[in-house]
């Protein structure tokens, strides 16, 4: 029995090739998906620490301030990871993206989306980025301060 070779299959896919484009855009979908979540990780920390605030003083409950500790960390820990992912498929993409420049891109590279970069350097980067730390720094003093200023009225 004789199979017919697909002799597209061993062709480099070319940087305008459909598949290749797409890839790309999966790449960016990525990318954009990880940066709204670590934008949402901000959001509703500052909504959960508000509404703590709030029912602390409302209720002169002012023990409860240092609950919003809790949230502060927690999105703190989950907008870090999410800024890490990002790096990393950005990472990914830059490497398709120079595969592709060098002609070097195959059909089996094809789909293939797959984070790169070193993860424990990413994670440091992302703890120590503008992006993250001066909001939730910035949430702490607020709470400090609101505890301060609780105390000092009662």
């Amino acid at each position: 029995m004789i199979t017919k070779i697909d002799s597209k299959a061993d062709e480099l896919p070319s940087h305008s090739d459909s598949a290749v484009i797409k890839t790309m855009e999966m790449y960016q979908a990525i990318i954009t998906r990880m940066a709204g979540n670590s934008a949402a990780c901000k959001q509703w920390c500052i909504t959960l620490v508000t509404a703590i605030l709030v029912f602390a003083v409302k209720e002169t409950q002012y023990s409860l301030i240092w609950l919003t500790v809790i949230p502060v960390l927690i999105c703190y820990c989950l907008d870090v990871y999410y800024l890490m992912l990002e790096n990393r498929f950005r990472a990914g993409f830059n490497q398709a993206a120079s595969k592709i420049a060098q002609q070097t891109f195959t059909r089996a590279d094809l789909f293939k989306l797959s984070p790169a970069g070193c993860q424990r350097q990413l994670w440091f980067k992302a703890f120590t980025s503008l992006a993250t730390w001066p909001v939730y720094l910035g949430l702490l003093v607020l709470v400090l301060v609101a505890y301060k200023l609780a105390f000092c009225n009662a």
